[in-house]
């Protein structure tokens, strides 16, 4: 299978990304979501220091916030190169970063005790082929958690270099919890929970924001109450394991 098909060249756009867009410097509201999406994370997957942690599209290195409170080891995998020196020293966890591609991964069989995607899969073309790239990797009782915007209307614009329709933020899917869980299956895995994270509506009521030193539980029974009232999460959260 040819990855890069059309003229969607993801190993040279991502590079560039890492060049122009400040991964570790999120507005306040953004920031907000993320922490508390890795506090899912490791709600659902609990920590402890023996773990090895594979974080496929580490972005801005926002998970060591909470592995350092455990110091599991901790492999952040990207594309551009700066984002990976700056998380080699971010945190207190030990830190092997990796430059690589998501669709060849440079692992060992049986290496992982969790791997995880945030945010990630919505920019593959071809979701699948990355999960069942990473299937081997994980331990035979490790964990895949993926997180991704929840029913997200992909929209399109005009590139200025190219003049065709290009996806918003790269964004090529949409999820729901039967199209995740569908996916997933498809490459072998068996979905164990969905969680779905950061009620929208609070969020643009500014909750996050006041709420941001309140404890995860707390908040989280909040956050879970107002997806029940109004379904509109920002991300929607799987765990899952190997058939």
């Amino acid at each position: 299978m040819n990855i890069n098909t059309g003229n969607f060249q993801h190993i040279k756009h991502y590079k560039f990304d890492g060049e122009y867009y400040d991964f570790f410097a999120p507005d306040k509201f953004m920031l907000q979501e993320i922490r508390r999406r890795y506090q899912d994370f490791f709600h659902l997957f609990p920590l402890n220091p023996e773990q090895t942690i594979l974080e496929i599209g580490s972005g801005g290195g926002f998970a060591l916030e909470e592995l350092d409170k455990v110091n599991p080891s901790f492999v952040p995998l990207d594309i551009p190169l700066g984002n990976l020196n700056k998380i080699k020293n971010q945190g207190d966890s030990p830190t092997f970063p990796c430059c690589a591609d998501a669709y060849h991964l440079p692992f060992k069989k049986n290496s992982f005790d969790l791997i995880i995607l945030a945010e990630v899969v919505e920019h593959l073309r071809e979701p699948v082929e990355v999960f069942k790239e990473v299937y081997p990797l994980l331990k035979n009782d490790g964990k895949l958690l993926i997180s991704v915007p929840y029913k997200e209307k992909i929209s399109y614009q005009i590139c200025v270099h190219c003049h065709r329709a290009t996806p918003t933020h790269s964004h090529f899917h949409s999820f729901d919890e039967n199209i995740l869980s569908e996916l997933l299956k498809s490459a072998g895995f068996r979905p164990l929970k969905i969680s779905k994270n950061c009620n929208k509506l609070l969020n643009r009521l500014h909750f996050n924001l006041f709420t941001k030193n309140m404890p995860f539980p707390i908040w989280n029974i909040f956050d879970r109450f107002f997806n029940l009232l109004v379904d509109k999460p920002i991300s929607l959260i799987a765990l899952s394991e190997r058939s």
